[in-house]
């Protein structure tokens, strides 16, 4: 018998209470469009804070404009056509371009839309009664995600380097010691995914922390050293020929715990130009592998205090 596991994230339960706690404020001043305030903390529970207030930007610049034109247009046209409509979402688009607000551009066509062909009062009256109650939405939205558990993807990027920490050495034997061509695919996914948090990281305004600047130098620091182990195996791994790795090479690997198998031939005392490059590679893959693990066994970010910060740059 299966059981089906149901997983309930923050942002859920936080979009959830966003929506009532803006219904509720609607009602208490009896707004006269409610869903807008619905609507508006749907749309700007985001998944970080900077991404809410990127939304609520976004959000508030559309309705404006769309506000804006469709009152314009309710002047000049007493009676509204679909092709007078379609000019003015021409309009839009236009101008929306002009003023680079392209994430605003869609919302600013369905705002002037909705005004065009509202009939159940003026055109002002929708406009106000839309932005306003779309701002209680954003608002509450906006407030709930920076006081209630803000993002914070410090765990996940450690989880992801470990990940790489321990795939790398199965992919180095493969090369160097069995003398196969792995596929590095699998690597660069996992580099990539590491960028891409630490550039949310590094963006972010919440949670407060006296330290976040350093984190952050870690965290990238971390990231550069995985990305030159990456370098330098993908450099090994073009190489026509497979060389032979040094005895020193061989020992530093199985004292890293890089290997366990056994060799007994290495690159001889006159070794070749690809046995050479072989070794000058993977010392380069060794050194940055061997200070990799070194600052990532720091366990809290309160241990970054002692790290010197500017080596992650070496």
């Amino acid at each position: 018998m299966y059981r089906t596991r149901i997983h309930i994230g923050y942002r859920t339960v936080k979009s959830a209470l966003a929506v009532t706690i803006a219904l509720l404020i609607a009602n208490l001043i009896k707004s006269n469009m409610p869903l807008f305030s619905a609507l508006g903390a749907m749309s700007a529970m985001s998944r970080t804070p900077n991404d809410s207030f990127t939304v609520c930007r976004n959000q508030l610049v559309g309705t404006v404009c769309g506000c804006v034109l469709g009152c314009i247009f309710l002047m000049i046209f007493p009676t509204i056509y679909p092709p007078i409509i379609g000019l003015g979402v021409l309009i839009m688009i236009f101008i929306g371009n002009k003023l680079k607000i392209y994430y605003s551009i869609p919302l600013s066509c369905v705002v002037f839309i909705c005004l065009c062909l509202y009939d159940d009062g003026t055109a002002l009256h929708y406009s106000i009664s839309r932005f306003f109650d779309t701002s209680i939405g954003l608002v509450v939205s906006l407030c709930i995600n920076v006081l209630i558990k803000p993002y914070n993807n410090r765990r996940r990027i450690s989880n992801m380097m470990i990940h790489f920490i321990q795939a790398f050495p199965e992919y180095l034997e493969e090369r160097v010691i069995k003398g196969l061509y792995p596929n590095l695919k699998p690597l660069k996914r996992i580099l990539k995914r590491i960028d891409d948090e630490i550039d949310i990281f590094e963006r972010q305004k919440f949670p407060k922390n006296p330290i976040r600047k350093e984190v952050c130098i870690y965290l990238r620091g971390c990231q550069q050293l995985a990305q030159r182990m990456y370098d330098e195996l993908n450099i090994i791994c073009s190489m026509d020929s497979t060389g032979m790795p040094s005895k020193q090479c061989y020992e530093r690997m199985k004292q890293l715990g890089l290997t366990t198998k056994n060799i007994s031939h290495f690159s001889c005392e006159n070794p070749t130009l690809t046995d050479i490059v072989l070794c000058y590679h993977l010392n380069n893959a060794l050194d940055a592998y061997e200070y990799l693990k070194q600052m990532h066994e720091a366990p809290d970010e309160e241990a970054l205090e002692d790290i010197p910060v500017h080596r992650t740059h070496d």
